[in-house]
């Protein structure tokens, strides 16, 4: 594999995490999001996908390795923010007419804003480890990485 092939697909799962914490925002805030569109499992979205298929080629990097956990806790973070999320949109219509949904999104907002802290914490994080990665690989030479990814 080629070392910008590398970069230029290091740069999309980047861009894919990025978008899929920004929806991750959005759920937060109320705006309808499709369950099928942000994946619980760190296996199952995009840039999971990449990390554990096209991405192991660069699993001899510390900087790669560094990834996984990192990304492994924004996805449990994310995990309880959609359990609280979806426990207030799956409440019956006659409790929302008596206003127990709304008191129940109240008791879960600071819950729900704690681990939104977490999993934006878990993403700088895969952020910093996946900037790193990209500075190591640019200042290596074409020989050195065509070696370092065929180890």
């Amino acid at each position: 594999m080629e070392k910008q092939e590398v970069l230029d697909r290091l740069h999309q799962a980047k861009r894919a995490h990025l978008a899929w914490v920004g929806r991750a925002e959005l759920l937060t805030q109320g705006v309808p999001v499709e369950k099928d569109q942000i994946p619980v499992l760190h296996t199952d979205c995009p840039f999971g996908q990449w990390y554990f298929s096209d991405g192991q080629a660069l699993n001899d990097f510390p900087e790669f390795e560094a990834i996984d956990e990192a990304h492994r806790h924004l996805h449990q973070a994310y995990a309880e923010i959609f359990k609280l999320v979806t426990e207030e949109e799956n409440a019956s219509m006659f409790s929302k007419l008596l206003g127990f949904a709304r008191r129940q999104h109240e008791r879960n907002e600071p819950l729900i804003r704690m681990h939104m802290e977490a999993l934006e914490e878990a993403s700088r994080s895969v952020v910093h480890h996946l900037d790193a990665l990209e500075k190591k690989i640019r200042e290596m030479e074409e020989e050195q990485f065509a070696e370092a990814v065929r180890a």
